[in-house]
């Protein structure tokens, strides 16, 4: 009877075991959610190099700036900038192979030398790339033997309101994007209340904006009455930024940088993230 009853009982533990194994909850408690690739930006930390190969390492990390080099993907099309030009291409994915066409359109400004060649090596990457992988905040871009070509993460999206944003490039009211007068610097920053303020690289402005489902109008702009100093392009600069304001209807952001779109969809204006120490400085 002692036997029967031995067996009866590792049955029932044979039975009940593999329900503990299936159901325990993960170590952190919850579900890892994964980003889609094409729905998420992503922040450039290392790439493939010769150079690290020799040094007994795959790849060689990006050093931290403060504009990361970054890639996004979505509706067919790659996107990315390391620091210096911009750049775009199609793209096919299905399942977990990732094809990108080579044949990239490119802006074509000078750059340090470190950028351009940084620029060089990941757009020549990407038109090897042939698969991908992804654990959790991370993706690496793979070529066809499962080799790392691009390591990335998801970039956080930074909040439209509480932040200060630098200009980069804006509307002139001639159809062109222009970036800043050098020795300029222009500012952005919007609160919880419903206004705006920063500085126009002139003088300083301020005004009220309304935020409705994605919706952005900002009001009309005052200003201090200070003369600018430098030439006649920096008072120039500041009102055609003042009129880039004027057409704002709605915004994006990706990862650190905002753009202000027209109702059409065209950039009225781009910014950045400014650094916490530059911040700082422009609140003494």
């Amino acid at each position: 009877m002692s036997a029967l009853r031995t067996l009866v009982l590792l049955g029932l533990i044979s039975m009940v075991a593999p329900s503990f194994a299936t159901d325990a909850p993960p170590v952190d408690g919850a579900a890892t959610t994964v980003p889609a690739i094409d729905a998420t930006p992503w922040r450039i930390l290392a790439y493939r190099s010769d150079a690290a190969a020799d040094a007994g390492s795959d790849l060689v990390s990006i050093e931290p700036r403060e504009l990361p080099p970054q890639l996004a993907f979505g509706e067919g099309r790659v996107s990315g900038n390391v620091g210096c030009n911009s750049f775009s291409g199609g793209y096919t994915l299905e399942g977990d192979r990732l094809t990108i066409d080579p044949r990239m359109a490119m802006t074509m400004m000078a750059c340090e030398e470190s950028l351009m060649a940084l620029e060089q090596a990941i757009t020549a990457h990407l038109a090897a790339v042939a698969g991908y992988r992804q654990a959790g905040q991370t993706l690496e871009l793979l070529d066809a033997e499962g080799a790392v070509l691009i390591l990335l993460e998801t970039l956080a999206e930074t909040p439209l309101v509480g932040v200060t944003w630098h200009l980069d490039t804006y509307n002139n009211g001639k159809e062109a994007l222009v970036s800043t007068v050098k020795g300029t610097e222009i500012t952005l920053a919007l609160t919880a209340e419903g206004t705006l303020s920063g500085s126009d690289g002139c003088n300083r402005y301020m005004s009220g904006y309304t935020l409705d489902e994605g919706r952005l109008v900002i009001g009309p702009i005052a200003t201090t009455r200070m003369a600018c100093r430098g030439p006649q392009a920096v008072a120039e600069q500041a009102a055609a930024y003042a009129a880039a304001l004027g057409t704002v209807r709605g915004y994006r952001i990706e990862g650190e940088q905002l753009w202000l779109t027209t109702e059409d969809g065209a950039t009225a204006a781009r910014f950045r993230v400014v650094p916490e120490a530059a911040q700082a400085t422009e609140g003494r």
